[in-house]
């Protein structure tokens, strides 16, 4: 009879649900769930727990929500439980030494992107906003430093053309999900051999803001195209239309002319716009206080003649 080991994982977003259902429904027990604590949410701004949290109550799982979780009395309860192995996956926190060193090996975390690419805050997002030709999801070995823990196993996933970086994160969620559990497999038999990361390949990205979302009209299409999907959902690709802003979503760079926000016509029910150089044929527009609506439904509703670029 295999070996059961005694599981803590350590969530707080919507990504770590894939990750946490695998666990649930493996041969190993999940003995805690750590998550954040709830955080003001919705239009009330009332206190919401983490999805994480909802979903280890659901299943009756035993639950620490907690902001701290390198101070020595977390650390005591957590070495209490005795753990064989420590998961982590979209968790809202670092690990200290007291907790990289519980259990039989090192914590092992699921990170979005195809380390040593894309270290840092918002890998998926980057991912697209460089071009890059395809994403993955790396299940590493977790050390004191941020995304530098040897590789214990990686996916790759190619890049749908207009995909944003939303849809691609929760999917590069379930590819890790299935990879984990085939890691702690391996992890438990001892027959995974650790990769170091390589440093002079590695790329750290840093954190979004809500000004990354304003388009530069007069860039190349290709440039748009990766900025609109890399920041689907948030903060959003946008441009002025009639002087409030307007998200543009799912963009693909084909060639043409045409001015700097010119509306080109239709595709088909996608709308197209002249940029500094190509066109930028792009899926759903959402004016300012409505939803999303294909391109067509934009042109034919608000009729619209040019976009512009914010002010500087």
């Amino acid at each position: 009879m295999k070996e059961l080991w005694r599981l803590v994982f350590f969530g707080s977003g919507l990504v770590a649900l894939p990750a946490l259902a695998a666990l649930m429904g493996g041969p190993d027990q999940v003995t805690l769930v750590v998550t954040t604590p709830p955080a003001p949410a919705g239009r009330g701004r009332g206190l919401r727990p983490t999805v994480v949290a909802e979903q280890a109550r659901l299943a009756g799982i035993p639950l620490m929500e907690t902001a701290r979780v390198n101070t020595p009395e977390t650390v005591a309860a957590l070495e209490a439980l005795r753990p064989d192995l420590l998961v982590v996956s979209a968790f809202r926190g670092l690990l200290g030494p007291e907790l990289l060193a519980l259990g039989q090996c090192p914590p092992i975390n699921i990170h979005p992107s195809l380390l040593p690419r894309h270290r840092g805050p918002a890998p998926v997002n980057w991912t697209l906003l460089t071009g890059d030709p395809k994403a993955g999801v790396t299940v590493m070995a977790m050390v004191p430093a941020m995304d530098e823990g040897p590789i214990l196993a990686q996916a790759e996933r190619p890049i749908t053309p207009g995909q944003g970086a939303g849809e691609l994160e929760a999917l590069l969620a379930q590819d890790g999900a299935k990879l984990l559990m085939t890691v702690i497999e391996g992890v438990k038999s001892k027959s995974l051999t650790p990769i170091p990361q390589n440093p002079a390949q590695a790329t750290v990205g840093r954190r979004l803001t809500k000004a990354d979302g304003r388009l530069d009209l007069t860039k190349n299409a290709s440039e748009l195209a990766n900025r609109v999907n890399g920041l689907d959902p948030w903060p959003g690709a946008q441009v002025l239309f009639k002087d409030k802003p307007l998200r543009l979503f799912g963009a693909i760079a084909q060639p043409g002319e045409g001015a700097p926000g010119q509306i080109l016509g239709l595709a088909g029910s996608r709308l197209l716009i002249g940029t500094g150089q190509g066109i930028l044929n792009v899926a759903q527009c959402q004016p300012e206080g409505r939803n999303r609506m294909t391109g067509s439904d934009f042109l034919h509703g608000y009729r619209p003649s040019k976009l512009e670029n914010f002010p500087a």
